[in-house]
């Protein structure tokens, strides 16, 4: 279970490494205004939304793995790989979309595909129908968060940190009686 932690840390730094690359792209279009229909605070909301993909995928991927753990479920670090791949275009969708139709209706089109295409692997990949729907709701879930943090310029770092800290509480209480070492086939010391 730990090489399993280690390959998923690793894509996390994959991922990290894409998302400044759009960041990057989506700080040179909008220095250059590539699009006559969405304004600097449309690219401001984009630069914006994408600082916070790092943590919709850390909270996707420790769903994922703390699922496994608590479900016998069997997902694959290329599974992940793929998963990380469709949060990540999510981010190019919603620059691309938002210069010819605003950030809102961007943002709602390129989650909503996401999110099915998603919902529509998932089935391939987990176990069970329950599986799906409960990360179908969490991908929701995260997406309308991540909205709200976007458009909450004032209140979105206290939203965020309470949002985050509701977070770990949920890992720490669903996950207070494992015992990890037994899980990695290591002894305790």
């Amino acid at each position: 279970m730990s090489k399993k932690l280690w390959s998923v840390l690793g894509l996390c730094l994959v991922f990290a490494v894409v998302l400044f690359a759009i960041y990057g792209l989506a700080e040179q279009r909008g220095y250059y205004r590539s699009s006559a229909l969405l304004d600097a605070e449309g690219y401001r909301m984009i630069i914006r939304s994408v600082k916070y993909g790092m943590v919709l995928v850390v909270l996707v991927f420790a769903s994922f793995f703390l699922s496994e753990v608590l479900q016998e479920w069997r997902i694959h670090p290329v599974q992940y790989l793929l998963v990380g791949a469709a949060l990540s275009i999510f981010y190019l969708l919603l620059l691309s979309l938002a210069e010819h139709i605003g950030f809102t209706a961007a943002y709602c089109i390129g989650a909503f595909a996401c999110i099915s295409l998603l919902c529509w692997y998932l089935h391939f990949v987990l176990a069970t129908t329950r599986g799906v729907y409960m990360m179908t709701a969490l991908l929701t879930a995260a997406y309308g968060a991540m909205f709200v943090l976007v458009r909450m310029q004032q209140y979105n770092l206290l939203v965020g940190s309470c949002l985050l800290f509701a977070t770990l509480f949920a890992v720490m209480y669903y996950t207070r009686e494992i015992d990890w070492y037994a899980l990695g086939g290591e002894a305790k010391d």
